[in-house]
């Protein structure tokens, strides 16, 4: 009886899965109107009412399939962090191994999170599910900033992760040569990088541009 309810039980989270993936697929599609039960149920192979078994409305099955990528999404990053962090000799060197990941598509960003950050944007009850996800993201970056020896490190995550959506969605809004990315995007996390570990005395003889104190 137990091994049956297991098996059951296996059974109906590989449902779910398969249907919040399927939602993910639908936004990334067609943006997130395109989701109802019917249509998700469908594009998982699964009858038309599976959708609507696991998730009571269209809005539940969106903000849990948004949590879902975000949590696959974390284990990427955190992975990834703790690579391009290890044995670096300095932080220019992890501005270049987090340039290479990122430009080759290794942050598991896609356009499907982007389409639900411009829906919070238009409705509100899905910024707490997006700011639960920001969140989440800025905890996984904020200890291996800090391992860099980033003081603030709370704040750098914010910037970090903001800094590494923005060039996400750059990518995939207007893609430039391999090369001109390259360029771009090591300038960028070279330069939040050293904002973060030189002091306002440092950045000060650093550029010739005059700082806010």
């Amino acid at each position: 009886m137990t091994g049956s309810r297991g098996k059951q039980q296996a059974r109906s989270r590989e449902r779910r899965e398969l249907l919040l993936r399927a939602a993910m697929q639908l936004i990334c599609d067609s943006g997130v109107k395109a989701v109802t039960h019917r249509a998700v149920s469908a594009r998982a192979g699964l009858p038309q009412a599976a959708a609507g078994y696991y998730f009571a409305t269209s809005e539940e099955l969106i903000e849990e399939a948004l949590r879902f990528h975000i949590h696959e999404r974390i284990e990427i990053v955190s992975t990834l962090l703790a690579d391009v962090v290890r044995d670096a000799a300095s932080v220019l060197e992890v501005g270049e191994r987090l340039t290479q990941a990122l430009v080759a598509g290794k942050f598991g960003v896609t356009v499907a999170q982007y389409e639900l950050y411009i829906e919070a944007a238009r409705n509100p009850a899905m910024r707490a599910v997006v700011d639960e996800a920001m969140r989440a993201f800025e905890t996984s970056a904020a200890p291996l900033l800090a391992s860099l020896g980033v003081a603030d490190s709370k704040n750098a995550a914010k910037a970090f992760m903001a800094l590494l959506d923005g060039l996400a969605l750059h990518r995939l809004a207007n893609p430039q040569p391999t090369e001109d990315d390259l360029k771009l995007t090591i300038r960028a996390l070279q330069g939040l990088f050293l904002a973060y570990t030189l002091d306002t005395g440092d950045l000060r003889r650093q550029t010739s541009l005059p700082l806010a104190d």
